[in-house]
């Protein structure tokens, strides 16, 4: 069976240390601009701080995200294939994205090259932690023996099933990334008032629920966990936070009290930087594997 190099994009919320660990052969960066300056998006944090960057957020840095390119795609299959290896792209959801039409733009120009391998580009309809799972899942079936086109139609078959819900501390950062697919009517101007964000069918951030005070926020991320988590399937957990490190404990420790299931495990992490200019300072992002019906939540507030 040929070998095959398995590739995301880094809204996946992994380090590089992560992605040799579980054998991701490359993670692309997205972008960014902090004041002008442009930096490659990752949870390496290597030429900014994460506390430095959620800081100049806060303190009204200028900031722009921009996304990740084809040319990066090319430069990072050409090395796989010329390895031998066929590749296995797996994207931020293409909703929020271009992502996956990049990589599926550098394949094209690549299958003329190499016409004898195969470069599949494949949409997971999720980012951050979520993402990060689903890869990682697909990287032990790989490794179990599974061929790519075995790999690929598990990915389409559960990639909804690797959920994500989440709130912010303020909703400016996601109105003016464009993020949120909520009129601002839903949120009525009170200013304590929370979001509850999760992913929808396509991988859109949805608002589904306002609660009010950023306690009743994080307690109730902790209920939607547990009611649709099945941790018996998959046991981890992961919970991105944007410099709230503390607020990201204290809701894992919500989650274990509440918790009927197996025991989860839980992956920590700054939201990388890409993502966190979009959610702003104080985010909290749960990614699990778990029931789908999720995703759907929002359509009882329309």
């Amino acid at each position: 069976m040929k070998r095959f190099a398995i590739f995301t994009d880094s809204s996946c919320n992994l380090s590089t240390k992560e992605m040799e660990e579980v054998g991701i052969a490359g993670i692309i960066p997205m972008h960014f601009y902090l004041n002008d300056k442009e930096y490659d998006a990752s949870c390496d944090w290597t030429a900014i701080g994460a506390k430095e960057y959620y800081d100049a957020i806060r303190n009204g840095a200028k900031l722009r995200s921009s996304q990740a390119r084809s040319a990066d795609y090319e430069k990072a299959f050409r090395g796989a294939l010329e390895a031998g290896e066929d590749v296995l792209s797996i994207s931020c959801t293409g909703v929020l994205s271009s992502s996956v039409k990049e990589s599926i733009s550098a394949a094209k120009r690549l299958e003329k090259e190499f016409p004898d391998a195969k470069i599949h580009c494949v949409d997971s309809c999720n980012c951050t932690y979520p993402l990060a799972l689903l890869v990682i899942e697909a990287c032990k079936l790989r490794d179990q023996g599974k061929t790519m086109e075995e790999v690929e139609a598990w990915i389409e078959a559960e990639k909804l099933c690797f959920n994500e819900v989440g709130t912010v501390d303020r909703l400016t950062y996601l109105r003016n990334a464009g993020r949120v697919s909520a009129s601002a009517a839903f949120f009525g101007g009170v200013f304590s008032v929370k979001p509850i964000v999760v992913n929808d069918e396509l991988g859109n951030n949805v608002a589904i629920e306002k609660v009010r005070g950023r306690r009743g926020s994080i307690e109730r991320v902790a209920e939607l966990v547990v009611e649709y988590a099945r941790t018996d399937v998959h046991p981890e957990i992961g919970i991105g936070h944007a410099d709230c490190r503390e607020e990201a404990e204290a809701l894992a420790e919500l989650i274990r009290e509440k918790c009927k299931g197996p025991m989860p495990v839980f992956r920590f992490g700054y939201v990388e930087s890409g993502v966190g200019s979009s959610v702003g300072p104080g985010t909290l992002i749960v990614g699990f594997y778990g029931d789908p019906a999720l995703r759907s939540l929002y359509k009882k507030n329309k």
